[in-house]
Formats: C-alpha cells, structure tokens, sequence
C-alpha cells in the first residue's frame, strides 16, 4: 500500500467503507420493526420494543465478542503468512457460535418469561410485556444464525472481501422489509409478525454464509473441528471489552425501563424505542466504518509498516469525526420529524418525548472518539483497557437513573447517556496514552505532529 493520502483513502474505503454501508443496511433492518410495529400495532407495540431491547443487546454482546475478537486474531495470522491456520480459527468459530447460539435461544425461552415479569406488576402494563414475551420467544430461535451472521462479515474482511459484507447484510435487510410489510400489514400478526420476518431473513442470511464458504472462491479446504479452541480464548480476550460493554447496556436499558415504568412514564417507553432505533443509525456506521479498518490496521501493524498504519489511523480518525458531527446535526435538529416516522398519526407526539429524545442526543460527538480509541485498541489487541471502559455504565449511568428523577422531571432522565458518552471518551483517551506508551506510539505520531 503506498503511503500517500488518496491509495490510504482508498485502503481504508475498501476496507471500512464496506462494513460502514453493511451497517448502514443493519441500521435499516433494525428501523423495519420499529417503523412497521409504530404505524401498524401502535405505541403499545413500541413500548413493547423498549423492554425487548435489553434482551436483544445481549444478542449483540455475543456477535460483538465473536466478531471482534475473531477479526483481529485471524487477520493477524493472515498477516503473518499464516493463511491455513486462519482458516482453521474461522472452522473453529463457527462451531462454537453456534453451539452457544443454541444454549441461548433454549436457556433464554426458559427464563423469558419470569425475567420479563420482575419489570413490573401493574396490570395496566400486563399487555405490554405480553407483547415483548411474544416477540422475544421467536427472536430467541434466531440467536444461532445472528451470530453466524456476525462471524461471516469478519471473516469476510479477513479475507479481503470486504464488499461481500454489504452484499451479505443488504439481502437479509431487504428479506426482513418485505417480510415485516407482508406479515404486520399483510397477514396482520403484529409483533410475532416482525419476529418471523427477522428470523427467516437470519437464516437466510446464514445459508448465505454455508454457501460462501462452500462452494464460493473462498471456500474452505481443512476440516471442521474445535481443536483450535485456545484461538477462540484468545478471540474472547480482545473481545470482552466490546461484549462486555453491550452486557452493560443491557442491564442499563432495564434497569432505565423499571424507572419509567415505577414512575408511571409508560409512554416515554415508546420514545426510548425510538432513540434506541435513531442511534443505531449512530452507533452501527460507526462501528462499520472502525470495525472495517480494524483488520487493515493489525495486519500493518503485524507487518510492521509504521507510517501506513499511523496513516491509517489518523485519517479514519478524520473520517470517524466527520460522520459523528454529521450525523450529529441531524439528530438535533430534525428530531421531532424522526420521532413522527415511527408514530401513527392519530398518536401525539409530547414535549416530554421530544425532550427525552434531545437529552440523549445532545453529547452524541463524544461517540466518534470512543468509537475510534476503542477501535484502535481492539486492532493492536489491547484488551483490559476495552474492558475497564466498558464497566464505566455502572459507575455512571445507575447512580444516575437513580438520582435524576428525585431531583428532576422524569423526561430528563435519558441525560444519563450524553454524561456516558462523555465519561467513555474521557477514560479511554486516558487509558490509551499508556498503551501507546508501550507500543512504541502516540497522538503526535498518529497526527503527524511536530
């Protein structure tokens, strides 16, 4: 790769730019639910969907785990001229991935329920979580091809294919729109409805992955086996932080929707599912663009090619900041206009949810950093700094869901996020100089500084 600005450009265009339109295309199937389940069951449905997140991070947290510790480990041996080995790790990935996809959806629809129910006791809800029990059982079955989903778009990078991700997320995307249209204003199932459309896409998406590996030009030539489980360790090692971090959230979100619901907010459950919905149009680009490079960085940085991984990680850095502020100004400005695409229009929206929504939203730059340092980290394989970070939710966000609405009105308790978003970017641009320290690195030499 030469080192002049356009061929870097370039590089980390064909890398991330991939993975960031792939997540751009998981950003819209996540919309699908939120927008079909909105105009056509209704605000219950919504608020249905607030409690079933939680739940579905923990989906997240285990794709995460795999994904990014799988990318940096197999590019890695890549990089070093390790190509058979690679392959083994990715065999190996699979096999537990989907083991443990399996546990999960039959351990998860044993405790659903039970689990659901400690929300609340009021009967006035009982509808809701009904609702979000019904969805949550269908998602449950899907949790073994979600994270074959996950591991074939890393691997998909590892091995130069970066394109292939877009196209692999694009056709469950567009599988999971026409499903939810014809089954929610079709068939009329409502939520059980948008559940068996992303099931079915999911295992469409994975029958993608069996061919890919099959039968396309990347297909695999070692047997499929566990014997090189002391990788998929390794993998867990660096990924821990990122899993680790969603796992938090998770607690986060229920802890959030046991507040509103002990206040008696219900219906600023609703705007949560739609800042929830709006800021994955945040988070995934980000992490598409910064999980994409990812592997470009290990395998210089494996190579030893200093400047073109410097080079690498000061304009993705530029490229990260664009896009957050963008998106940013968007957020903030046209607010209310992106709550009403997820309202029928005989429901108001309130003041209340608006400001819900603008208080989450309003420290949204501090993302762009924290995506990009923990990137970085997670590329040169520096896990226990990625996982203090990810405790960070505790110590900021649960003292302050408690505290905020004895002091405030209960529509100000989403600014919990926005003193998180600047907390994680903070504590990781700590913690990073001392790493960087150790690799022989710094943010004057990432930023070409004199």
């Amino acid at each position: 790769m030469r080192n002049d600005f356009f061929s870097i450009i370039g590089e980390i265009l064909t890398y991330g730019g991939s993975t960031f339109a792939a997540l751009v295309a998981m950003s819209i199937y996540t919309m699908t639910d939120g927008f079909f389940v909105g105009n056509w069951v209704g605000t219950a449905g919504l608020e249905a969907l607030a409690l079933v997140y939680p739940i579905t991070m923990v989906f997240v947290a285990l794709g995460t785990l795999f994904e990014t510790g799988g990318s940096a480990v197999v590019s890695e041996k890549i990089g070093a001229n390790k190509k058979n080995l690679a392959e083994k790790i990715m065999r190996s990935n699979y096999l537990c991935a989907f083991v443990i996809g399996i546990i999960v959806a039959i351990v998860g629809n044993i405790f659903i329920e039970p689990i659901m129910q400690i929300l609340s006791d009021n009967p006035d809800e009982r509808h809701i979580i009904d609702l979000a029990i019904s969805f949550l059982r269908i998602s449950l079955c899907g949790v073994p091809f979600l994270l074959t989903i996950y591991l074939t778009g890393a691997f998909m990078r590892c091995v130069e294919k970066p394109m292939h991700v877009f196209w692999l997320i694009g056709s469950t995307s567009l599988t999971n729109i026409i499903l939810d249209a014809l089954f929610i204003i079709g068939f009329g199932w409502g939520m059980k409805g948008a559940a068996i459309a992303t099931l079915i896409a999911q295992i469409l998406g994975t029958a993608i992955s069996v061919w890919y590996f099959k039968y396309s030009q990347q297909k695999f030539s070692t047997p499929l086996t566990f014997e090189n489980l002391k990788y998929i360790l390794q993998e867990f090692k660096i990924g821990v932080g990122f899993a680790a971090g969603t796992l938090m959230m998770c607690f986060i979100e229920y802890f959030l929707n046991a507040t509103l619901l002990n206040y008696d907010a219900a219906h600023l459950l609703a705007a949560a599912t739609i800042a929830n919905i709006i800021l994955t149009f945040v988070y995934l680009p980000l992490n598409g663009l910064d999980t994409g490079i990812q592997p470009l960085i290990s395998k210089l940085f494996a190579a030893r090619k200093e400047q073109e991984y410097l080079s690498v990680m000061r304009y993705g850095f530029f490229l990260t900041m664009i896009l957050t502020f963008g998106m940013y100004l968007l957020l903030m400005i046209f607010t209310k206009e992106m709550a009403s695409f997820f309202i029928a229009e005989n429901e108001p929206i309130t003041d209340e949810m608006i400001i819900f929504l603008r208080l989450m939203f309003i420290l949204q730059p501090f993302v762009g950093i924290y995506t990009w340092l923990s990137g970085i980290m997670a590329a040169l394989e520096d896990e226990w700094r990625n996982f203090v970070v990810s405790l960070l939710p505790l110590v900021v966000q649960v003292p302050l869901i408690w505290l905020l609405p004895k002091f405030l009105p209960i529509e100000y308790l989403s600014f919990n996020y926005s003193v998180q978003d600047l907390a994680e970017a903070a504590v990781a641009f700590l913690l990073i100089r001392s790493f960087f320290k150790q690799k022989g690195l710094s943010f004057k030499k990432i930023f070409n500084l004199h």
